[in-house]
């Protein structure tokens, strides 16, 4: 009989515990708080009687006319989101998942990973900053320490060597004027490149093209590195 610790699967309570906490940690991000919207999601998608349950385990509070998480509910429902966020980059970027298999996936996922195998993906991946719907991934212990205890498959452009083959898995570029060029120019996600040279930009070649890049655009293109 093992010693070890065990992560037992959890019960529908806390299943939709957590999937409850995960929406309002999604609706406050979009700036929603108004409690009768937050109701109406919560109902529909968890249980009618979901809030009273996180009302009860001192999870929400109510401001005014407004729903908001205590400290001990901000805590939970962050994690919820981080763990989701980590699945769904993991299931997109290393399994290469189709993208409506992503998400039911990423919500059965982000119930029974458990912290160590959260920390795991995370350096795997390189400690990624947003999931691919392009949500902030909240940053954990391993952020901080960016102590690499795996070597990550998923790393920023800027990192690698001259020689250097992968696939483009992708773009923290939402809001950059260059990105329609990049994208038009090949560089999507999926994309098989050379890099050829870092010094003084770095030349990558995807398909009949070359594209010559700045650093500041180098640290926003994550790729896949080949193994």
């Amino acid at each position: 009989m093992t010693t070890e610790k065990k992560y037992p699967l959890p019960a529908q309570e806390v299943e939709d515990t957590e999937e409850a906490l995960g929406m309002i940690w999604r609706q406050s991000e979009l700036g929603i708080h108004a409690k009768k919207e937050v109701l109406t999601l919560l109902e529909d998608a968890v249980s009618p009687d979901i809030y009273a349950k996180l009302k009860s385990k001192g999870l929400v509070r109510e401001e005014a006319e407004n729903i908001a998480l205590t400290r001990e509910g901000n805590q939970l429902a962050r994690d919820v989101a981080r763990r989701h966020r980590l699945a769904e980059r993991l299931l997109s970027d290393v399994l290469a998942l189709s993208t409506q298999a992503i998400d039911p996936n990423a919500c059965q996922l982000e119930h029974i990973i458990s912290p160590e195998v959260a920390e795991s993906i995370c350096t795997l991946l390189g400690h990624p900053q947003q999931c691919p719907h392009g949500s902030p991934i909240p940053p954990g212990k391993c952020c901080e320490k960016v102590a690499e205890t795996l070597s990550p498959i998923i790393v920023s452009l800027d990192k690698l060597e001259a020689g250097s083959k992968g696939r483009i898995a992708y773009l923290l570029l939402q809001n950059h004027p260059d990105l329609h060029k990049l994208l038009s120019l090949g560089l999507i996600p999926g994309t098989p490149f050379n890099l050829h040279q870092t010094f003084p930009t770095y030349v990558i070649e995807i398909g009949e093209t070359t594209v010559a890049l700045e650093k500041e655009i180098a640290e926003k293109i994550f790729i896949r590195r080949s193994l």
